[in-house]
């Protein structure tokens, strides 16, 4: 702990996290810190925090908390004095300017526990299968919502993984738990992602450049995190290289793809279909167009959010904060190349 003064943690609210971040609060009290709760978060709106509510929400913190609902920004990051780390509950740091925080010598953790990743990854190859089976349409054979197709290559709609092509947008932890979920598919696996080397990836899944997973695949997983580079990657290009029977899935977040571009794609049939956990507005406005497609299977971004997830969150993050106002990067650092700059942070303000 930082000298004789109690650490002084800023979490915020969250109306889809209030028992977590609760949990959360209440363990970092029981250790004699002081916790200092944000404000109220809204369905489809985030909270952006107004300079003048600075000194009272973030004068006094050693740790900021923020959810993917509200915004840590450069400029705020910029202003708060005693400010060492933001640990967010979470694996999503879309909110979080990352880069500001590195420049500052401010580290960064989040929730990017095993249970976490895994999840998704599962979640993310159930959805595949999701699109090429269609378990949808052959329930509603048996409920008599649909006629029974004849038994021929022509007319029956599932289609197996096993030769099937699959493009993993991104290669992080999410990413590549997919990979190996598949390994034993006997399916052909690309990854995009520019910032991983050749020789970290296993042997079973190719490297390629964005177009030619677009263009090969038979099924296109979004695993990307969102920054200005990769918001809004998948467009109207992008979505024109698909082939018209391929799928799109996207368990990262909406601001990965254009969504009015990929409505457009699937109201004209330019694409099969679409599996979304995700949207740009969420929870999913009532009047989304998406809404009334026939060719896409939604979930409330919640498709991989397991007990065991819910379960590893609060733990951690009081494992997180514990550790950086013990002067140790978190368990799970987002940006570990900041650790020089940190210290040197701590040290700093450790003589004030």
């Amino acid at each position: 702990m930082r000298g004789m003064r109690a650490p002084t943690v800023f979490i915020s609210q969250d109306f889809m996290l209030v028992e977590i971040l609760a949990d959360i609060a209440e363990r970092l009290q029981a250790r004699g810190m002081q916790v200092i709760r944000g404000p109220e978060s809204r369905p489809r709106e985030k909270v952006v925090f107004p300079r003048q509510s600075w000194p009272e929400w973030f004068g006094e913190a050693d740790i900021a908390m923020f959810s993917s609902r509200s915004v840590c920004s450069r400029e705020l990051l910029e202003w708060a004095p005693r400010l060492i780390g933001v640990v967010n509950p979470t694996i999503g740091l879309e909110t979080v300017d990352v880069a500001a925080a590195t420049e500052r010598g401010i580290i960064v953790g989040h929730g990017a526990t095993p249970e976490n990743f895994n999840s998704m990854a599962e979640a993310t190859v159930m959805l595949m299968l999701m699109c090429l089976y269609n378990p949808n349409a052959t329930s509603d054979v048996l409920h008599g919502r649909r006629k029974r197709p004849p038994p021929t290559p022509h007319s029956v709609w599932a289609r197996m993984m096993r030769g099937r092509t699959v493009g993993l947008v991104g290669f992080g932890r999410i990413a590549r738990g997919v990979a190996e979920r598949l390994k034993g598919w006997e399916a052909r696996i690309l990854a995009a992602d520019p910032y991983v080397k050749p020789e970290s990836v296993p042997s079973h899944v190719k490297l390629a450049p964005l177009d030619t997973v677009l263009a090969e695949s038979d099924v296109v997983a979004v695993l990307v995190a969102v920054t200005p580079e990769t918001r809004r990657m998948i467009g109207e290009r992008e979505l024109g290289l698909m082939k018209h029977d391929a799928f799109l899935v996207n368990t990262a977040r909406g601001d990965a793809i254009d969504e009015p571009a990929l409505v457009r794609a699937l109201q004209e049939k330019r694409i099969a279909g679409a599996a979304l956990d995700t949207y740009q507005v969420e929870p999913l406005p009532a009047d989304s167009p998406l809404r009334k497609l026939d060719n896409v299977f939604l979930t409330p971004h919640m498709v991989g959010h397991t007990k065991e997830v819910f379960f590893s969150f609060p733990a951690t993050a009081e494992d997180n904060i514990t550790r950086v106002l013990a002067g140790e990067p978190p368990l799970y650092c987002k940006n570990p190349e900041a650790i020089p700059r940190w210290r040197e942070r701590l040290a700093k303000l450790q003589r004030l």
